[in-house]
């Protein structure tokens, strides 16, 4: 009897860590030109900051093989310029409004693929027209 409780007890341990999901795999990666990640396992947010100037475009690009993904772009204590619940695939530029440190949230929902936020800065776009 006492050998049956403790197989029992053993099992339950072993299988409460059966289908709980990572809450990310992937990589990510952070600097003055943008913000990109690429994750077979989303299940959380990640936050990036970047410094951004009035005129600035930011790149957006996601690319989901699977789940949905929530964004959020703007400046702490603002309303945000951007924001989008449950996307999938999505590619637009946005234009900066005013100069600052922009964050950027992309909450995971069982979500697989890649997101990117490239800065293009005013000046490049100036030159290029």
């Amino acid at each position: 009897m006492k050998r049956t409780g403790i197989c029992l007890l053993l099992m339950l341990l072993l299988l409460t860590g059966c289908g709980q999901q990572s809450a990310f795999d992937g990589s990510r990666m952070t600097n003055e030109t943008g913000f990109m990640m690429d994750y077979a396992a989303l299940n959380r947010e990640e936050i990036a900051a970047l410094e951004l100037e009035k005129g600035d475009t930011l790149r957006v690009e996601l690319s989901h093989t699977g789940g949905k993904v929530d964004v959020k772009i703007g400046r702490e204590g603002e309303e945000p310029i951007y924001q989008g619940t449950a996307q999938e695939n999505a590619a637009f530029d946005l234009v900066i409004p005013e100069e600052g440190s922009y964050q950027i949230s992309v909450t995971g929902h069982r979500a697989r693929g890649k997101a990117s936020f490239m800065r293009i800065p005013a000046e490049e776009q100036a030159a290029a027209k």
